[in-house]
């Protein structure tokens, strides 16, 4: 699977995306969403506040670092209910900075088409 990016400075908002459609966006918090397949596997996020979101875990991770950007690998492991995500980040510079998102519980976004239902 192919990994693309964009980070907006302006707004401050990372998106990470793959060469897989996805079939549904899950608001999973107010400063992410994440794209699922068909299976349920993680094919992109859209983090909200990035440079606020990762330098609250890491002070290198500055809005800086994010526009400088050259490559981004990002993996996903599941286990029960809880996606692990885990991004490596290299800038222009060729720093790479490896950085995990806290651990998110699949159990606590409820799909907006389950939700209309209601």
């Amino acid at each position: 699977m192919k990994i693309s990016f964009h980070y907006s400075s302006q707004d401050d908002v990372l998106t990470i995306y793959s060469d897989v459609a996805p079939s549904e966006t899950i608001e999973f918090a107010d400063f992410m969403n994440i794209d699922i397949n068909k299976e349920k596997g993680i094919v992109g996020l859209e983090i909200f506040y990035a440079s606020e979101f990762f330098g609250n875990q890491n002070k290198e991770l500055t809005k800086h670092f994010l526009s400088n950007l050259k490559e981004i690998n990002a993996k996903y492991d599941e286990w029960r209910n809880t996606w692990f995500i885990s991004l490596e980040l290299k800038d222009k510079d060729n720093k790479t900075i490896i950085q995990k998102l806290p651990p998110l519980k699949k159990s606590e976004y409820v799909s907006p088409l389950i939700a209309s239902a209601y």
